[in-house]
């Protein structure tokens, strides 16, 4: 019997995204060797890193961010089609993994972006692999989107969050698939929720409770304002992609399921935190410790 491909589908995720390097680094230390990689995202971008043996230097450049240094990454403008030009990030990115050709990674890669005028996908498998990543990490309305062919194009995550389709169709025979955005409706939960229940620890009946009592109210009237606050803008263009995209999501991949699906667990980190990517490393190991059980025998029906 021949040997069957194993196919890798890396989704969009933003700050959420170095988690596919924890998942890669653990299907490695088990001895799952991916024959193909698909990438929507920032799913591209480390898929990218991964296709071209750069993924130690990845993790080496993004696990040695700060708060700071992220912030010094993000090249404000107001009039290039998103808030941010992206020229830093990926002008370091070229330094990580240097400029090549798609068809030169050794191994099959291919990234997945939106054509804005057309609202069709379009699968990067051959060409630039830069302007390929670059233009799959394009998110409406924060990252300027990218000319190509006399199009623009945008984010892959607008149609293809999860590109299980994109995997197959490179001749994929088991895909394992990353999915970064299962557990978003926690944060959204948090993030946008308002408290409503009426504050039955007012300040006029603190005299009846014990000080630890005191304290818990003082704080609960604290977190209840807080909560009440108004969602900032960029809070609202995040939480609102990420509903559209796990809606998307879920449509396609009841219709083309993954063999395998991985779901790194970190509600904590939110979009922009590009600085945490220790925790979000563990939490792609993790997801695939809690797939154990199902992944050997892929393995073995592999070799």
């Amino acid at each position: 019997m021949r040997n069957l491909k194993i196919g890798l589908a890396l989704g969009a995720g933003a700050a959420r995204g170095w988690s596919h390097i924890g998942v890669i680094k653990a299907l490695h230390k088990m001895g799952i060797d991916v024959d193909i990689v698909a990438g929507c995202s920032i799913g591209a971008l480390v898929g990218a890193a991964y296709a071209s043996d750069r993924l130690p230097v990845l993790e080496k450049w993004v696990c040695s961010f700060n708060s700071w240094d992220v912030l010094r990454l993000m090249d404000l403008s107001w009039r290039r089609g998103g808030l941010l030009r992206g020229e830093r990030v990926f002008r370091q990115f070229r330094q990580v993994v240097p400029a090549q050709t798609i068809e030169s990674c050794s191994r099959r890669f291919a990234a997945v972006s939106t054509n804005i005028s057309t609202g069709r996908e379009l699968w990067f498998t051959e060409g630039d692999l830069h302007l390929a990543v670059r233009a799959s990490c394009s998110m409406p309305g924060l990252m300027a989107p990218v000319m190509h062919n006399g199009y623009w194009m945008v984010d892959g995550a607008v149609v293809n969050p999860v590109p299980v389709s994109l995997t197959r169709a490179l001749g994929a025979d088991i895909v394992i698939a990353v999915d970064l955005q299962h557990d978003a409706h926690l944060m959204q939960q948090d993030l946008l929720s308002v408290n409503l229940q009426p504050d039955m620890l007012s300040a006029e009946n603190e005299d009846a409770l014990s000080w630890p009592e005191r304290f818990r109210a003082r704080l609960g009237r604290m977190t209840s304002r807080r909560t009440a606050m108004t969602p900032t803008a960029m809070e609202i263009m995040t939480t609102s992609i990420q509903v559209l995209e796990n809606r998307l999501k879920r449509n396609r991949m009841a219709g083309d399921p993954p063999d395998i699906l991985l779901q790194p667990f970190c509600p904590q980190i939110s979009t922009l935190d590009f600085h945490r990517a220790p925790a979000a490393i563990a939490a792609g190991q993790q997801a695939v410790d809690k797939k154990m059980d199902e992944l050997l025998p892929l393995v073995r029906a592999a070799s």
